[in-house]
């Protein structure tokens, strides 16, 4: 390869290893990940460092020093997504394409569409009176979670289009738009207790898979990924809770 290409295989492991992270992977999984990919190609004394807002790789390809960086702006847990990623870092290893084939694959598997909208609004819909339903809700409860629950998927994702996914945003929101909902259909007589239906619907919107990796960093003795990862999902689980306890009290307030 050339110095070009070698440049090139770099920016895709790079954005292999970075989809990774945004889609829920742990720092380790992805510092491995690139590991792996850059001596699968050939390459030599690869140096990687990730943390939840930046991934930075330094590696030798026939003597020459090559390095990459790329920003994390924002993240959204897709577990589908990082499954067909490692399933790709996987094949990569083993078979080595070349530089067009290995981008064909890249592209694949990122374009690939596992659900659709429709699928994903039904599937937030039974999770969220489900939850309600596991926190001693009533039948009644249950199907306002499920009718906030397929709400809150479609305004997740018109926040997500007009602020290009700032979780702040989304949770704080999404939050406040699950306890005014909850509000409303319990004055309508459609649930009994608000409580339980909010719990169900902002189970939904909890940053479980930031805390769960951040404990993970720290026991693969990642200290600072851990401390982002863990500070990330203590301020946003803050977040919710202004947001859903806020419109909830002034709804209170003014009698719904």
């Amino acid at each position: 390869m050339t110095f070009g290409e070698y440049n090139s295989l770099l920016s895709l492991i790079m954005d292999i290893a970075k989809l990774m992270l945004v889609s829920g992977a742990e720092v380790y999984r992805v510092e491995d990940t690139v590991m792996r990919l850059v001596c699968a190609y050939g390459g030599t004394k690869p140096q990687v460092t990730a943390v939840p807002s930046n991934i930075i790789v330094t590696c030798e390809f026939e003597g020459t020093e090559h390095s990459s960086s790329r920003r994390i702006n924002n993240s959204e847990t897709d577990m589908e997504l990082l499954d067909r990623l490692n399933n790709l870092s996987r094949e990569m290893c083993a078979s080595t394409p070349d530089l067009a084939k290995a981008r064909e694959m890249f592209d694949a598997a990122v374009n690939k569409k596992e659900y659709t909208p429709f699928q994903l609004c039904l599937a937030y819909a039974f999770t969220s009176a489900a939850f309600t339903l596991f926190f001693k809700g009533i039948w009644l409860d249950a199907l306002a979670s499920l009718l906030i629950g397929g709400l809150l998927y479609w305004v997740k994702r018109a926040i997500t289009a007009q602020g290009g996914g700032n979780k702040v945003f989304v949770v704080l929101l999404g939050g406040a738009f699950t306890a005014l909902m909850a509000a409303v259909c319990v004055r309508l007589g459609l649930g009994r207790d608000a409580d339980k239906v909010i719990i169900g619907v902002v189970m939904l919107l909890v940053p479980g898979i930031e805390l769960l990796n951040g404990f993970r960093d720290f026991i693969s003795g990642d200290i600072q990924a851990g401390v982002m990862h863990i500070s990330e999902a203590l301020f946003l689980g803050i977040v919710l809770a202004l947001g859903a306890a806020g419109v909830f009290t002034v709804a209170g307030k003014i009698g719904l």
